[in-house]
């Protein structure tokens, strides 16, 4: 396996050259963008994998309350194709589990999906002309569009200096591409993350409006009554745990560090269940109370139906007191 990189790695050539171009090719009007009157937040992130994406989309929807304000996503994984603007009949099938959580979460916007973005504002724009904010979710490389704001979401765990282009590494283009960012925000800091340590990371990224956050785990929740649960409530159960989560590793450690004992049953990102999985799953359910986190809950209850299912909420948290400067970042112009 040591050696696999060493394959690997002209392939990466080859698409960090590929990336390269085409960045090449928009910075230099060769490829258009287009730009909207609607003010456009996007945020997306520089690497394949999980970075805590969708609980930061949710963080910035929620200090935009009191706009009309839309999401607009490909919906990723998806069994549909074209644009589509959810109503209460909408699954998660039809949306991409991402997009539906939005829509779940936060009924009083809109949430569409598209996989051509362009042709998405568009319809947006025709269907609701007086939206006031279009929040962009993973469309960091979707340079069709030129944004009002740009975030980019960089993992703490995956530092871009230690990191290459995909097959060798996880980045989806070259670090060069971390300045089109107008804010960095460097997410899953863990505890006991110093303003020292910050600064080197300040250090790495010059030039760049850059902010840390950290994932917060909030109150379980019955999902059926929406009524939180007490952690003493699981002492002394059998606990099943089923993730289909990019990085499900740091849910496993807050478990353990509340003295949680559970079994784990992990799936992959954006993962939709099929019939096995479902008589899996539903014998596991009658032995286990089965948690779950909020991104994966909308797909177990169309295969669990019956089954009681307690989700644990997370939402990220700006650190070293920038909440408000970040906050005012969001909504200035808006």
């Amino acid at each position: 396996m040591k050696y696999l990189k060493y394959i690997l790695f002209p392939f990466s050539i080859c698409y960090w050259l590929f990336t390269f171009v085409r960045n090449k090719c928009f910075d230099w009007g060769i490829l258009s963008q287009t730009s909207f009157d609607v003010p456009i937040i996007s945020v997306g992130n520089i690497t394949v994998g999980g970075t805590g994406k969708t609980p930061h989309v949710q963080y910035i929807i929620q200090l935009l309350q009191g706009k009309n304000i839309a999401a607009l996503s490909r919906g990723y994984k998806r069994k549909t194709t074209g644009f589509i603007l959810a109503d209460t009949n909408t699954t998660v099938a039809e949306l991409g589990d991402e997009p539906y959580l939005l829509q779940k979460r936060f009924p009083e916007i809109h949430v569409a999906v598209c996989e051509k973005r362009v042709a998405g504002v568009q319809e947006l724009q025709k269907r609701i002309p007086d939206v006031d904010v279009i929040v962009l979710d993973d469309a960091f490389q979707h340079r069709y569009i030129r944004p009002s704001k740009q975030i980019l979401l960089i993992d703490y765990n995956r530092p871009l200096w230690n990191d290459f282009v995909f097959p060798v590494g996880y980045l989806r283009e070259g670090k060069y591409a971390v300045s089109r960012a107008d804010v960095v925000i460097v997410s899953k800091c863990p505890a006991g993350f110093s303003i020292q340590e910050s600064e080197l990371w300040r250090k790495r990224l010059p030039r760049l409006s850059v902010y840390f956050s950290t994932m917060e785990y909030g109150v379980i929740y019955d999902y059926h009554t929406k009524q939180q649960v007490d952690n003493s409530f699981f002492a002394n159960k059998k606990i099943g745990v089923i993730t289909g989560i990019a990085q499900p590793a740091p849910l496993f450690e807050y478990l353990q560090s509340k003295g949680f004992d559970f079994i784990t049953k992990v799936y992959p990102d954006h993962y939709f269940y099929s019939e096995s999985d479902a008589e899996t799953l539903l014998r596991l359910s009658e032995q286990y109370v089965i948690l779950t986190t909020e991104k994966d809950v909308y797909k177990l209850t169309e295969i669990l139906p019956e089954s009681k299912l307690y989700v644990l909420p997370i939402m990220p948290k700006i650190l070293f007191g920038q909440a408000e400067e970040f906050e005012n970042f969001i909504v200035c112009d808006m």
